[in-house]
């Protein structure tokens, strides 16, 4: 028989800067928008741009400090892809090619696909920061036009977030994960396989999913 596991997975300190870059890459989205597209409001839109961009940095900065001091699944070389996790990359893939017709793997904490578009979506963020502080004085650096980096890296921002509030609805609501709760109450449910050894009359609890077996971190 199975029985379903309530594991917390994200610490405190991991949601609150997940939702801090998340709610000021919004208001930076928002902004930039009102100060290219609506002069009656660029003005007010500079000052909530500039705030928004302060409230970025400190959730950079809080995600940079658990990069090194957080759980081992909250670290930076949690990132990157294990050659063990590349049949659940292929799985996933085919997950969202068959329009949610394929099989849904499981994962302990990230998702193995989206593991290094993270990487990639910190860089830009960071980039469109020192971009946007450049911008003003120094327009053309290194034969870029600063301003037009800044709206093209800004643009992907706002399909990456499309795309991953999209993936997050999908998965919790074809593939019944908690994606979306975990990242609210920090916890994931997890199916655990238990069988009764007729014998002994012990229990033994069979995890079926290969990165529960890795886990390192005592949060259970």
């Amino acid at each position: 028989m199975t029985e379903i596991r309530r594991v917390l997975i994200w610490s405190g300190w991991l949601r609150l800067s997940h939702w801090v870059i998340a709610l000021s890459s919004a208001a930076l989205l928002i902004s930039g928008w009102l100060i290219a597209n609506s002069p009656i409001h660029a003005t007010a839109a500079v000052e909530y741009h500039y705030l928004a961009a302060s409230g970025l940095i400190f959730g950079l900065v809080l995600r940079a400090i658990m990069f090194f001091r957080g759980k081992p699944h909250e670290q930076l070389s949690a990132l990157f892809p294990q050659p063990d996790e590349f049949r659940a990359i292929k799985q996933t893939l085919f997950f969202y090619l068959s329009l949610a017709k394929q099989r849904l793997p499981r994962w302990y904490a990230h998702n193995p696909l989206w593991k290094l578009v993270y990487v990639f979506v910190y860089v830009v963020l960071l980039l469109l920061l020192f971009s946007g502080w450049l911008a003003d004085e120094y327009p053309v650096m290194l034969g870029f036009y600063l301003p037009g980096v800044h709206a093209f890296w800004a643009d992907f921002i706002a399909w990456f977030v499309l795309f991953h509030l999209l993936g997050l609805f999908v998965h919790d609501y074809y593939a019944k994960t908690t994606d979306i709760s975990a990242m609210i109450n920090g916890y994931r449910l997890y199916e655990v396989e238990v069988r009764q050894e007729s014998a002994e009359g012990t229990i033994v609890q069979v995890q079926p999913m290969a990165s529960l077996l890795k886990k390192k971190d005592d949060d259970t």
